[in-house]
């Protein structure tokens, strides 16, 4: 049976403007399983609990920094109604803001990093906290958040894009030398694959055909090297490309639909809303706004 489930809104969050909002939250058992519409970075400040994330549940301590996709429900419990307290502090950003941090950097590497979080490759992460990096991080974080000064909002911008390049630093870390072993380089191949067919009508089975795998071992590759079932995964592609077109095109829902491998508009829609917290529509209509509101592009 599926949990009910919430869906957070970012303009509940990002007031005047803003594209990042920074807390820190006692949890509890009255918080709902949620998805959102925005990126969220989460540090365990105090205490020990659990985080339920998809179909997982992982047990989290003091330390610990999670990133969390667009789309991707989760919530954190803590181990027992009278036990000891779970403290997290959230960063919250909106995707837009990513070009931003994007034309700042010059290094590839995290270019490559943002564009990827931007284009919802990068599944969910789990990373240990190095030489305390990232409680200071979230300690400026906070106290920039709660302070209303000329250019806080560039102060925040730039101390979560060092939060970011942290996150990946501790992430390469976990990587084995040379990144994928040599017997499943090929696996490049097969997100390659997945890239320039992902509108097709694309099984497990036609890709253990296509790459030479078999398709437990594909299961456990993608697991492995992007953090999502070979499902999940390609949904995340599908409704990447979805919202590429929603935004660069004026053509209508059932075509964009048709162009990123959904045959049944209605199945587009749910899983649309499912990972987004909007339908398409509503989704062309906001991210258009915010955009033009921002000089970004010429409305239609």
């Amino acid at each position: 049976m599926k949990r009910p489930m919430e869906t957070y809104r970012g303009d509940y969050f990002f007031r005047q403007g803003a594209m990042v909002f920074v807390n820190r939250s006692s949890e509890s058992f009255s918080v709902s399983y949620h998805n959102h519409d925005f990126l969220e970075i989460a540090y365990i400040a105090e205490g020990e609990g659990f985080h339920h994330i998809e179909d997982q549940v992982q047990k989290v301590r003091k330390g610990q920094l999670f990133f969390i996709p667009l789309g991707v429900p989760h919530v954190f419990r803590p181990t027992s109604a009278n036990g000891k307290t779970l403290i997290v502090n959230n960063c919250i950003f909106s995707v837009l803001l990513l070009p931003k941090l994007i034309a700042f950097v010059s290094d590839p590497g995290i270019v490559s990093f943002l564009k990827q979080m931007e284009e919802g490759v990068i599944g969910h992460l789990s990373v240990a906290d190095r030489n305390d990096r990232f409680e200071q991080l979230f300690d400026a974080l906070y106290e920039q958040n709660a302070r209303s000064m000329s250019g806080s909002n560039d102060y925040l911008h730039a101390l979560l894009l060092q939060l970011i390049i942290e996150l990946k630093r501790a992430k390469a870390e976990l990587e084995p030398a040379g990144s994928m072993p040599a017997n499943d380089h090929s696996f490049q191949d097969v997100l390659q694959y997945v890239e320039n067919h992902y509108m097709k009508e694309l099984t497990l089975t036609h890709l253990a055909h296509a790459s030479g795998f078999s398709e437990r071992h594909l299961q456990r590759l993608f697991l492995q090297y992007t953090g999502m079932t070979w499902h999940h995964y390609l949904q995340t592609v599908r409704i990447r490309m979805s919202r590429r077109l929603l935004r660069s095109t004026s053509s209508k829902i059932s075509a964009v639909a048709e162009q990123v491998g959904y045959q049944d508009i209605h199945s587009f829609n749910r899983v649309f809303k499912r990972r987004m917290g909007l339908t398409p529509g509503q989704y062309r209509k906001d991210i258009r706004r915010s955009m033009e509101t921002r000089g970004l592009m010429d409305p239609f």
